[in-house]
């Protein structure tokens, strides 16, 4: 067997091992997703003692009518730093009578003393709750007596979301107990929000971000039956689409989540990158001893990080898939895109855009497979690798297209309508780059977040922006212009080419935020393409149009 054959062996030998155990990997995660739609609703202890005067109720006849609606948790919230001791759990033997679960939230646990800490316990005993949120206690100062009490009750962690983890992690591991997200609205939202918005904050909570409780906030301000109304409402929607109400042993998180075996991550690393090195080095440079050498090294150096630090290794591992992804996608494209071959068709350039977006999706779900583990699918820990996963391969892309000579960079001139240009393309790359992520200072406008609203509810998942409105429709742009302008329009195509293949960094990024279940970033992924290549096909039209009247003007 000759040399190139022998590669084309390696190679495919690798592709079906990432193609079969990746196939593995998603199967399991889809029998988690479809397995465990169940979640819980919490109310707090202070809005139903605040609010039940109000609504000439007693906190128990509250509570009470909370449940018939749905609000199984009462969760008390007790502060380290402002309180010396702690007050009487009001309303706990009504609540053990009507089989209320109870839940216990303990903020500023760092300014707590060793004798904070032990009445928190006896505290923790009277109260007896299944749930508990702990917060601001350096993981190193969890106090074996809380721990162990935490571990022979069986009592399900919280992690709030948006918050750090780490804590929550560490406990988690250390005592052998399940973890449930809780979403909740902040304290500066409460009473801002209207129904429809109340309403679907909750939903997409439960369906796009692995949620196992919701956090309900009832006021005075507002009528009673109207929140509770609102809290039907939220209940009604999720089970149209399958999640039901559970008891908290039940919901997501708590009744068991899915690990990978350090083997299989290892070896769907190890085969990922020698398939990526296989496409990406010319043959001439490349061997079947180097490639199966560099194989082998990958998957060695992969097992022993896994062993000994977990973590950092898968994180390391997605981050290499997800900055490579993109350099693969585009030698492929090269190689086999309809819209390079000599005649190439009109309808090729949405051709190639499908095949290249489904090649983004095959990566993404890689990555997913990777990550697939409870720290991840919870966020206890996450891909902190999105910003530089976004942008850093559009800086290899360029210089792997200038080496190819796909653009012709040093045959730029620059006008002043050219700087103008580049300024415009400078300020959307920072634009989406400060918009990338949860948190910025650049907040959504409210006709940004109008049609956002009516995308999910048309489409049931919204696609990205960046996907549909820019990266597909110029991707399809400039898979047209060149294919049949070679030497021509260099800037232009330059620019295309940036924001087209930011559209397929952001797919692979989609399922590399493994809290989602994979079925919604599919959805996402799909309606994103679909309103892509209409948008695409509207593009075009007016690049032809365009590129007829410059005909035209040239005589």
């Amino acid at each position: 067997m000759n040399k190139n054959k022998t590669l084309k062996f390696i190679a495919l030998l690798l592709a079906l091992i990432v193609l079969a155990l990746t196939a593995y990997q998603i199967a399991r995660r889809l029998q988690w997703d479809i397995g465990t739609k169940q979640y819980s609703i919490a109310v707090r202890y202070q809005d139903i003692a605040r609010a039940s005067p109000i609504f000439g109720e007693t906190a128990a006849g509250l509570t009470e009518k909370l449940g018939r609606s749905g609000a199984e948790i009462v969760l008390f919230r007790e502060d380290m730093g402002k309180v010396n001791g702690f007050n009487p759990p009001g309303l706990v033997s009504e609540l053990k009578e009507m089989d209320v679960t109870r839940g216990l939230e303990v903020t500023n646990l760092q300014m707590a003393k060793k004798q904070d800490y032990r009445d928190l316990l006896d505290y923790i005993k009277k109260l007896a709750p299944e749930f508990v949120v702990l917060r601001g206690l350096s993981p190193a100062k969890i106090p074996d007596h809380l721990g162990a009490w935490l571990g022979e009750n069986e009592v399900v962690l919280g992690a709030v979301e948006f918050r750090n983890q780490e804590t929550v992690r560490r406990l988690a591991k250390r005592e052998d107990l399940p973890v449930v997200r809780l979403h909740r609205v902040f304290d500066k939202e409460v009473g801002t929000l209207t129904p429809i918005e109340k309403t679907a904050r909750y939903e997409r909570a439960v369906q796009e971000r692995n949620i196992g409780i919701i956090e309900y906030r009832i006021t005075g301000s507002s009528d009673l039956n109207a929140q509770l109304n609102t809290l039907s409402s939220i209940q009604e929607n999720l089970s149209g689409t399958g999640y039901k109400i559970g008891e908290l042993e039940a919901v997501r998180g708590a009744s068991g989540n899915p690990r990978t075996p350090a083997f299989v991550t290892a070896l769907l690393l190890a085969a990922s990158v020698g398939l990526s090195i296989r496409i990406l080095i010319p043959e001439t440079y490349l061997s079947p001893i180097r490639l199966s050498g560099v194989t082998v090294l990958t998957f060695a150096g992969s097992m022993a990080g896994l062993l000994v630090i977990p973590i950092l290794t898968v994180q390391a591992g997605a981050l290499i898939l997800g900055v490579s992804a993109p350099l693969v996608g585009y030698k492929l494209v090269l190689q086999f895109g309809r819209s390079f071959r000599e005649d190439p068709g009109i309808i090729d350039p949405f051709l190639d855009l499908v095949q290249l977006s489904l090649f983004s999706t095959l990566v993404g779900l890689i990555i997913s497979s990777v990550m697939l583990d409870e720290v991840f699918m919870l966020k206890l820990q996450q891909f902190r690798g999105v910003k530089v996963s976004l942008f850093f391969p559009l800086l290899l892309l360029v210089i792997a297209a200038y080496y190819r000579g796909s653009f012709r960079i040093s045959e730029i001139t620059f006008d002043y309508k050219k700087v103008v240009f580049v300024t415009l393309l400078l300020g959307l790359f920072l634009f989406l780059l400060f918009r990338s992520g949860n948190f910025t200072f650049l907040r959504s406008t409210e006709l940004e977040e109008a049609i956002r609203r009516w995308l999910e509810n048309v489409l049931f998942v919204r696609p990205r922006f960046k996907e549909f409105v820019l990266g597909h429709p110029s991707l399809i742009a400039w898979f047209y212009l060149a294919g049949r302008y070679r030497n021509e329009l260099q800037l232009c195509k330059l620019a295309l080419f940036l924001v087209g293949f930011m559209g397929q960094i952001s797919i692979i990024n989609t399922f590399a935020h493994i809290h989602t279940p994979v079925i919604v970033s599919l959805i996402r992924t799909a309606n994103g393409l679909v309103g892509g290549l209409i948008l695409g096909a509207a593009f075009l039209l007016l690049i032809i149009g365009g590129e007829y009247l410059w005909k035209l003007q040239k005589g």
